[in-house]
């Protein structure tokens, strides 16, 4: 006999007493829990009768068939959800409450009994006749999400847009929670976050109130109004900043915050590993405490050669409680490259991935501790032998000013050089991120760029650490996945760059994925084309494009792009952040007007003070607590930033400046570009001819130079346009940050020229 589900009315003494009403609500209550737990097909009317110890010829007397019962079940909960409606005007409740309130109760309806057993059964049991029935009644729930809407856009107080796309957005999110939760195995409170964090993403995606009046956006140095007070303080040898007055010391600071704040918390997730922030804390205590033992002193350099893992972020965090400087190296990079960063740095520590092993170098002069994730190999103890010992308790007191993290530049130009992140770089960094960007603890953001790059480092996982939100790691992109694990977690936010948003686009199944919790999508390192732009905002209409313009020397974000002011500011790659200066300048130093082209310099809190052992590079490249960032640009009236081109890469063709950035942009706008990058071919006459490389998806008429020719031509004056062409399917060569490296191709056309 099936386990009893409900309390049966006719097992009570007072058995004549219980009124009809009371016998059919057990009925549909037992009827539902058995759907819910073994389906529609494999519940018969026996079953339902044996949980409530009756005869079937009873329930006849409360239900015609199982069908019925899920018509009924629909009916409940639309009377629910009218009747909080109805009480929420009665109390008089504003307009966004009042949604709220609906919102709340429909997530009541959709996670109790009945709720539950429409989601799980849903309408293919039934005739087509009688689906086409309960499709228009459940119909009726997105017609009151529909009114509410409706009336909150003459309102004022929703964005205006498509209400009945809303509604629908609306009600499939809310009923997502009720697919995703099963009693049995979800606390309450798992329950409560994940209906309060649904309801705050509809609140500022579709539901979102409208923007500003433009006049009242922020403007050049104006602050946003959640801005925390600002006071001038003297840092880096004299250096006057702008900063934030109330801010965390140190990194250590904000992980005993998120540990004691959301201890049970989600803090990483990766492949199949979940950790808390309780057991995140605990897992990098005890690496600070096996590197202690070790002999790792506060301010010693550790270094990683790892890629996306839970054991890079662990060591990170066991640095920052330690006091240790992180020196995280590019997976990609190869012996060379790797030598020059330990024997620079003095790294006294490195922990490896396994493959990556043979890249080691033999001989290390500072060296003393190897460790390789994975097993031991001759010369490397496995990681796992740092994790042995009790976590360590007291973290060190790091001041503000004291390195963090050595990141080394790319390098293409020579040597790379050892960019120097205090603490008080990567507290401005996130802080920066998290204000402009609206971030809350309930973020889940994927890191599908690498962590050792400090966009994977500081503007997501030091900005998860600091909202105290939860990191979720990708090893390797691939746009696919990247959609299913979206999809699947819930994610709120990441940061990628321009192609990845591309490959997604290009998925088939995108559309139907249900991706209405991503709401920031911001992007660097490269322009998002036109189209890429369009295509998001129509496949995704909830999710925020935001551009972020920064490099290593400025801790990442040096310019944000206000939210939904992507569309109006395409060319551009937003306003200076909030305790940033940014000037654009001469030749001699001298600030530009408004609109004119120069070189932009970069200052601030978040702005290093100089890089690693190398005072001839820090001198050459920062000047008056600026830091001289070799890219040319211009900024518009109201304080939008364009970026033009790398100073050294614009071309001077007769006297004409050609900002490669600009055709560059022109050329992915053409559908069959994947991507290109333009050089300067020396000429005895007009000093500079333009010649573009470009990666195309396909080699065929549509990809011809003289049809991409005409297509900039159309677009761009004529001195600007390629005179020249390299056409292939093969992608640009890249360096270990990803950037494309325009010396390796003008060295290889000056070798097909000579």
């Amino acid at each position: 006999m099936p386990a009893e589900t409900v309390e049966s009315p006719w097992r009570a003494r007072s058995d004549r007493l219980n009124h009809r009403v009371a016998k059919k609500d057990a009925v549909l209550l037992a009827a539902a829990r058995l759907f819910t737990a073994r389906g529609f097909a494999g519940t018969s009317l026996d079953d339902i009768a044996a949980s409530l110890h009756v005869t079937k010829p009873t329930l006849y007397h409360y239900i015609a068939n199982k069908e019925e019962i899920l018509f009924e079940c629909v009916r409940r909960g639309l009377a629910a959800l009218r009747g909080a409606i109805d009480e929420s005007a009665r109390q008089g409740v504003a307009g966004r409450d009042r949604l709220r309130t609906a919102m709340e109760r429909y997530a009541e309806i959709a996670t109790s009994d009945f709720g539950l057993c429409v989601i799980r059964v849903g309408e293919d049991p039934l005739s087509e006749p009688r689906r086409r029935e309960l499709r228009a009644l459940k119909g009726e729930v997105d017609a009151e999400f529909r009114a509410l809407i409706d009336e909150g856009m003459r309102g004022g107080w929703i964005v205006p847009g498509d209400a009945d796309m809303a509604a629908y957005t609306v009600v499939g999110a809310l009923s997502g929670i009720g697919r995703w939760y099963r009693p049995d195995s979800h606390a309450s409170a798992s329950l409560d976050d994940a209906v309060r964090h649904c309801i705050e993403m509809l609140m500022r995606g579709v539901l979102s109130q409208p923007a500003p009046p433009r006049s009242a956006a922020r403007r050049g140095d104006d602050t946003m109004t959640n801005q925390p007070a600002m006071r001038r303080e003297v840092h880096f040898d004299e250096r006057v900043l702008r900063c934030y007055a109330p801010r965390p010391t140190n990194l250590a600071q904000m992980l005993a915050a998120a540990v004691g704040t959301r201890p049970d918390a989600e803090a990483l997730v990766c492949d199949d590993l979940r950790l808390s922030w309780r057991e995140l804390h605990h897992a990098a205590t005890k690496c600070a405490a096996g590197l202690a033992q070790r002999g790792v002193q506060p301010g010693d350099r550790v270094a990683l050669h790892l890629g996306n893992g839970p054991e890079f972020v662990i060591v990170a965090y066991a640095c920052a409680w330690l006091g240790a400087v992180l020196v995280p190296i590019s997976a990609r990079a190869r012996m060379p490259e790797l030598e020059y960063a330990l024997n620079d740095s003095g790294a006294v520590a490195i922990v490896c991935a396994e493959e990556l092993a043979d890249q080691l170098p033999a001989t290390l002069p500072e060296m003393r501790h190897r460790y390789v994730v994975g097993h031991g190999i001759d010369g490397l103890a496995p990681f796992r032998t740092l994790m042995q010992a009790e976590p360590l308790a007291a973290a060190h007191a790091a001041q503000e000013e004291d390195l963090a993290v050595l990141l080394y530049t790319s390098g293409t130009t020579g040597k790379p050089k050892g960019a120097m992140l205090t603490h008080l770089n990567i507290a401005h960094s996130v802080m920066h991120f998290a204000l402009t960007m609206e971030l809350t603890a309930d973020e889940r953001s994927v890191v599908a760029v690498p962590l050792s790059h400090v966009t994977g480092l500081v503007a997501q996982l030091y900005t998860m650490l600091y909202c105290g939100g939860c990191a979720m790691l990708m090893r390797q992109f691939k746009a696919a996945d990247f959609v299913r694990l979206a999809a699947r977690e819930r994610i709120t936010h990441t940061i990628m760059v321009p192609a990845m948003y591309n490959l997604c686009l290009l998925l088939p199944d995108l559309p139907v994925a249900d991706l209405a919790s991503w709401r920031i999508g911001s992007y660097g390192g490269a322009p998002m084309p036109t189209a890429t732009i369009d295509g998001m905002a129509a496949r995704l209409p909830n999710l925020t494009l935001m551009n972020a313009y920064g490099a290593t020397e400025t801790c990442s974000p040096a310019t944000i792009m206000p939210p939904g002011m992507t569309g109006e500011h395409r060319d551009s790659v937003g306003l200076p952040v909030p305790c940033g200066d940014i000037h654009v300048v001469d030749e001699a130093g001298n600030e530009l007007p408004r609109g004119q082209a120069g070189e932009i310099w970069i200052a601030g809190p978040m702005v290093v003070p100089g890089y690693w052992k190398n005072e001839a590079a820090t001198a050459s490249e920062f000047r008056g607590g600026y830091w001289r960032s070799g890219d040319i640009g211009s900024m518009d009236a109201d304080g939008y930033l364009r970026i033009l081109d790398r100073k050294k890469d614009v071309i001077n063709r007769g006297g004409y400046k050609i900002y490669c950035a600009q055709v560059e942009n022109t050329l992915a706008e053409h559908p069959q570009v994947i991507e290109s990058a333009l050089v300067g071919v020396p000429c005895a006459v007009l000093g500079e001819r333009v010649h573009a490389f470009v990666c195309v998806r396909a080699l065929d008429e549509t990809t011809q130079a003289q049809v991409l020719q005409a297509w900039c031509a159309e677009r761009l004056s004529d001195y600007a346009v390629p005179e020249t062409w390299t056409l292939g399917t093969e992608p640009l060569p890249r360096n270990l940050n990803g950037k494309i490296m325009k010396r390796e191709l003008r060295q290889s056309l000056h070798a097909a020229l000579t």
